[in-house]
């Protein structure tokens, strides 16, 4: 007899859906460069994410999102191999970009934890899915992708929110 395993937290397919369209709307920049998407997105949203790298130390996770009236601020510690590093970007990113399109709600350790579950599962599948995107584009490097306006992120954000990869 087996024993009774807790069900894995899988993501509805619409979610899926909905974290692939904000993707697809993602302004990437060929050839590709983490500072360059920053750029674009920076231009889109009227409020600046920041890139940091820190030294974080003890129990402190290897990301950190760090949203504020100002700017938002994603912090990776300095030892991180650089695609673990490009993956914890993109996971982050996604927090940021699902909030500012209400497909996510805000990143704070009081939320709901099975919506909290939710959430970092749809930071993840963003992560995954910008990866694919951007590796797998045919124009890799000749700046020939045509970008579509995000509307959708042009709404001010909500402050004073943590979160952690």
């Amino acid at each position: 007899m087996r024993a009774n395993r807790a069900e894995e937290p899988r993501l509805e397919p619409s979610m899926v859906a909905d974290v692939a369209r904000l993707v697809r709307e993602v302004p990437i920049p060929r050839p590709f460069s983490m500072n360059g998407l920053v750029d674009r997105l920076n231009r889109h949203r009227g409020k600046p994410i920041r890139l940091m790298r820190g030294d974080l130390s003890g129990t402190m996770p290897t990301g950190l999102l760090l949203r504020t009236e100002a700017a938002d601020y994603i912090v990776v510690i300095r030892d991180v191999q650089r695609g673990h590093a490009r993956h914890i970007h993109f996971h982050e990113l996604g927090h940021i970009l699902l909030e500012d399109a209400d497909l996510a709600g805000p990143c704070l350790p009081q939320a709901d934890p099975r919506a909290r579950a939710a959430d970092e599962l749809m930071a993840e599948e963003f992560a995954h899915q910008l990866a694919e995107r951007i590796d797998a584009h045919p124009c890799a490097g000749t700046g020939a992708e045509t970008i579509p306006p995000l509307r959708r992120w042009a709404r001010p954000s909500r402050r004073g929110r943590t979160c952690a990869a």
